[in-house]
């Protein structure tokens, strides 16, 4: 990653003066382990923040904000939790196999959705087992990562967009109050967590009905050798993972903290260090699932790697040092433009927007207020945050969009190359669809401009279906008009789309 932020901070705030620049070092201390502040979401920080205010603002190069005591002002061990609950759900999936005896499928994956906080203090997270290259994990207790000890409480279902489903939750976080995008196995007026519970409930199903799918191949017809992936084609672990990153992480991190009123948020929460304003910042960066030093990472360390010893104790703070989620997206497609002719940075873009916004509110935490000049700026930042990490989760659709049109264009004589073949088909299919119907959830998204624009996702989206078409010509068990070469044909078409709402450069659309 390389950050160059004079240039775009010269053209967007022009009325900022930055004195923060540059990936690959750091003034700042690096990231270390710290107490939870009560009452919060946790954790360190160091900040070179102006308490003077005017034109002037000082912004780190690391997310690390400290008050006048050195005290930390930085809290979102929740948002950590919450990354590390999915990453624990996706190792539940990845080891379902079929056995028509076993327990309740759907209670074992529901463990992670609908976590019971009155037990988290005494579960070790399957993260716990996870190798990062023989350092420890923390926090730790008792020699084991266990979920109490990165935060008390907290799941997923309590914070996906729509509740619930019985009037609790993020009910008010659905943006004009409809879901759309998908329509198998789903009533009308179905929500984001009705979409979860059918996946839910199809992963059951291929788990204990006792059958296996075949694929026709080339060399002949071939059984399937995993449960997470169905007659259809449709990779039930992917959709599952990829629709939770948004209709969870982005959207709260868009469609709930970046939108708080910030100006009105600047009294200390309770006995903690942080305001109110600063610490919802804090959780839509933590959402966003970056370490507190992304901008010292190079794009190939972020999403090969993922992890960095910042400050040399021979273990890796989850809550710190560690990359989640769509942080590592950004860093893939930046990866995907380096050679072109028209390179993308989004990992520097959107973390200098998070640190700015976070400069300016602990700024306005030590003056007491938020100058009308000061919310301008922060406004910005605001957009500059949102739309730059939609246009990762943008690309990435864009992305398997390519894959899933590479598979397509792989069949031969109406039939899969192998069972690999079918597999990376669904695979990619799977993530396409997740990834794609997580752009509904941005208030600042270009598919919220007008009625146009938002019916461009909705085609977008109808043009995947929900199931991709296979190799026979069949979406979903039925023909498909026009076969393999008309579903192509749509979805390059869908990905125009993609490309004129977020102005991306056709080399790049072409490429990722």
């Amino acid at each position: 990653m390389n950050v160059r932020w004079y240039a775009l901070f010269v053209a967007l705030v022009a009325a900022m003066a930055l004195t923060a620049c540059g990936g690959g070092g750091s003034d700042d201390p690096a990231p270390v382990e710290e107490e939870q502040q009560d009452g919060g979401d946790d954790e360190n920080g160091n900040d070179d923040g102006d308490s003077e205010g005017g034109d002037s603002l000082e912004v780190p190069t690391t997310y690390l904000f400290p008050n006048a005591d050195g005290e930390s002002t930085v809290s979102y061990t929740g948002q950590t939790k919450r990354h590390i609950l999915l990453e624990d759900l996706v190792v539940a999936m990845n080891t379902l196999q079929e056995n028509a005896a076993q327990d309740s499928v759907e209670a074992r994956l529901n463990f992670y959705f609908r976590f019971d906080s009155a037990t988290s203090d005494n579960i070790t997270s399957e993260f716990n087992a996870r190798d990062l290259g023989g350092m420890n994990i923390l926090p730790q207790d008792s020699g084991e990562l266990t979920y109490g000890a990165i935060a008390d409480g907290k799941d997923l279902i309590g914070k996906i967009a729509g509740g619930d489903g019985q009037g609790n939750g993020e009910a008010d976080k659905l943006i004009d109050g409809e879901f759309f995008g998908w329509e198998e196995g789903l009533e009308s007026g179905a929500l984001p967590v009705d979409l979860v519970d059918y996946y839910f409930a199809e992963l059951a199903e291929q788990a204990t009905d006792g059958t296996t799918p075949q694929v026709e191949t080339l060399d002949g017809t071939v059984q399937l050798d995993t449960v997470t992936v169905d007659a259809y084609g449709r990779d039930l672990r992917q959709l599952t993972q990829k629709f939770l990153l948004g209709a969870v992480a982005f959207s709260q991190g868009t469609n709930d903290y970046l939108q708080a009123d910030f100006a009105n948020m600047l009294e200390t929460e309770g006995d903690n260090t942080f305001t109110e304003g600063e610490h919802n910042w804090d959780e839509a960066f933590g959402y966003f699932g970056a370490a507190r030093d992304y901008g010292d990472y190079t794009d190939d360390e972020i999403r090969n790697i993922g992890y960095m010893d910042s400050n040399d104790d021979s273990a890796i703070d989850i809550r710190s040092e560690f990359n989640f989620g769509n942080a590592t997206n950004c860093a893939k497609r930046d990866a995907g433009t380096a050679e072109n002719s028209s390179p993308t940075d989004y990992t520097s873009e959107v973390f200098a927007a998070f640190l700015t916004g976070r400069a300016i509110l602990r700024e306005a935490a030590e003056l007491g207020e938020l100058s009308a000049e000061r919310q301008a700026e922060l406004d910005e930042q605001i957009e500059i945050a949102a739309l730059t990490w939609e246009k990762c989760v943008a690309a990435t659709v864009v992305h398997y969009i390519n894959d899933t049109v590479a598979d397509l264009e792989a069949v031969e004589n109406g039939k899969f190359q192998d069972l690999a073949h079918f597999k990376n088909l669904a695979k990619h299919w799977g993530e396409m669809k997740g990834f794609a119907l997580n752009l509904q959830f941005s208030p600042v998204s270009p598919f919220r401009v007008d009625a146009e624009s938002l019916a461009d996702l909705k085609e977008i989206l109808s043009a995947m279906g929900d199931a991709p078409v296979l190799a026979d010509g069949t979406q979903a068990g039925m023909p498909f008009d026009g076969g393999v070469d008309q579903y192509i044909a749509d979805l390059l078409a869908a990905r125009t789309l993609m490309q004129n709402a977020y102005g991306f450069d056709t080399e790049n659309v072409e490429n990722w």
